[in-house]
């Protein structure tokens, strides 16, 4: 299968439509339309819905996502070992990270360590915390940072993981200033049994909503839950009152320089509110820039 195509259809998956891939990647909207039949007709099946004003990926294109990536990342990683394969090895940390604030925790464990041994050579990838742990299990990754929520569902998916938690904290409920709550300090959450909450994620993954629905088992309902693809999209409707968002302590005074706009309420219920950002590794990894940074963390 043609690598190009394989990455317009990604480029689609994340972006959600053939016109914002088509912006992304400097091409026009027929020629992307035009790759992602010919992907359709190689596999024999459709991997899209599509509407008038819309188009979406269908359960089939949803789970291809996964079998494109991993195919590209094949190849990328074949083409940097061909062109690297006459150079002296350069010891190389790859690092995944599931959010932009991930990359706050992240910062702070990567930045003195870089001032002690800046030969280290950084390969970066932001992608989903499910993701993230198939890359991990396939050794394409040396560690992640990504979200830990103390479910039955991350033990399962952490198996065989080892874990640093960075920061640990709780979820808290963030409101616009408008909202009624935001005259409150805390919300039980009975109180937005009828509001839209929102989460972020970069694909089309219902792995949040499930946790959300977890952890508050019997006061939010699958259909109340709704994903958005940026942050600034689910901040901007959170602060503008159309819907509100839980957010990790451990960012809290960072988010409040953000979003002067949002109040961010304790959570009264008896509920699983733990929150912490998990530096996930191998066991078995012998990379030696892991080992030295794993024995900085444990210092």
């Amino acid at each position: 299968m043609e690598i190009n195509r394989l990455k317009t259809f990604l480029s689609v998956a994340r972006n959600g439509s053939f016109k914002s891939a088509a912006e992304k990647l400097f091409l026009s909207p027929r020629a992307v339309s035009k790759q992602m039949d010919q992907i359709e007709n190689e596999l024999g099946t459709p991997l899209f819905e599509r509407k008038k004003n819309s188009t979406k990926l269908n359960r089939a294109g949803k789970q291809f996502v996964v079998t494109a990536q991993d195919i590209v990342n094949t190849y990328n990683d074949a083409l940097t070992k061909m062109q690297t394969i006459n150079e002296k090895p350069t010891p190389t940390l790859r690092i995944g990270f599931s959010s932009l604030n991930q990359t706050v925790i992240l910062e702070t464990i990567i930045a003195p360590f870089m001032k002690k041994y800046p030969e280290i050579k950084l390969e970066l990838k932001e992608e989903s915390g499910i993701r993230l742990i198939q890359l991990l299990k396939r050794n394409n990754l040396d560690f992640a940072v990504t979200p830990f929520y103390d479910l039955s569902r991350e033990n399962a998916d952490f198996k065989a993981m080892k874990m640093i938690k960075l920061a640990e904290g709780e979820l808290m409920l963030g409101v616009s200033v408008n909202s009624p709550l935001a005259q409150q300090d805390s919300a039980s959450l009975d109180e937005i049994k009828h509001m839209k909450v929102l989460y972020y994620s970069s694909s089309e993954s219902y792995y949040l909503r499930e946790v959300f629905l977890d952890k508050f088992d019997g006061f939010l309902t699958p259909e109340q839950i709704s994903r958005v693809s940026s942050l600034e999209q689910r901040d901007m409707l959170v602060a503008s009152n159309n819907g509100v968002g839980f957010y990790p302590s451990p960012f809290i005074n960072k988010e409040r320089a953000q979003n002067p706009m949002i109040k961010f309420l304790k959570i009264t219920d008896n509920v699983n509110k733990y929150y912490a950002s998990a530096f996930l590794y191998q066991p078995n990894n012998k990379n030696p820039s892991l080992r030295n940074l794993i024995s900085e963390l444990k210092g």
